[in-house]
């Protein structure tokens, strides 16, 4: 009697469990970072929709692009934003460079676009773990054995100037904590330029604006938001 008593208690546990989850999946997120944030769930426990991927999207959004979110990221093949959000056509604003540098004039012009034209009010800085870019930059060329193509080198020269890579380089870390520290770095430099930057365009509205910093793990798939990356005017 007892066995079966606990078996049934187990088996209501069990239940609401189940039931809390189901309500927790089943809840639309209110802002755009739970938006992402339950993108990337779904993402890396393996239970992803795929919303808006078809031609009824097609033809809606060739009328007009709403995208909820700007994000800017590394051009490594592992990091697509649309994949590991779990989003759609039209869905995410997405900038993409070796390094996910910030500071070019490509990519400070898509923001503001997606900012004064799209109505975007939430930009997300991406950077990934074992990121080349950064691998390279703190290796340097003595520990790599050889220099890189000059486009390269300018790319790396440019990360080497952050101050907040700087920081990082002058501390004890090393190994892969000291890469993972520089990946963190590089996303807090592209969070101040971009507010910076947005601060000082009179043509930027404002109001509601938030930038956000977040970390992709190419190992199990998620993304971790940092904590301090976040910025809202």
């Amino acid at each position: 009697m007892k066995k079966l008593h606990s078996t049934f208690l187990t088996a209501c546990s069990l239940l609401i469990l189940s039931c809390a989850t189901l309500k927790n999946q089943n809840s639309e997120p209110s802002t755009a970072l739970e938006r992402l944030q339950a993108g990337n769930a779904r993402f890396y426990s393996h239970h992803m929709k795929h919303p808006d991927q078809g031609p009824k999207r097609v033809e809606t959004t060739a009328l007009k692009q709403q995208p909820f979110a700007v994000v800017v990221t590394c051009s490594d093949s592992r990091v697509a934003p649309e994949i590991l959000f779990d989003e759609g056509i039209g869905d995410l604003f997405v900038i993409r460079n070796a390094g996910n540098i910030v500071e070019e004039e490509d990519v400070l012009a898509s923001i503001e676009y997606a900012v004064v034209h799209l109505g975007v009010r939430t930009i997300l800085i991406m950077g990934h773990e074992e990121c080349g870019a950064i691998q390279a930059m703190v290796a340097g060329p003595d520990h790599a054995g050889h220099h890189e193509p000059a486009h390269i080198e300018a790319i790396l020269d440019k990360l080497k100037k952050e101050e907040e890579e700087k920081a990082v380089l002058d501390s004890p870390a090393r190994g892969q904590e000291r890469v993972h520290q520089c990946v963190v770095a590089n996303v807090m430099h592209g969070i101040h330029a971009v507010e910076d930057t947005l601060k000082s365009e009179d043509m930027v509205p404002k109001e509601g604006l938030s930038i956000l910093g977040a970390v992709y793990d190419i190992h199990s798939g998620k993304v971790v938001f940092l904590p301090a990356g976040r910025s809202t005017f």
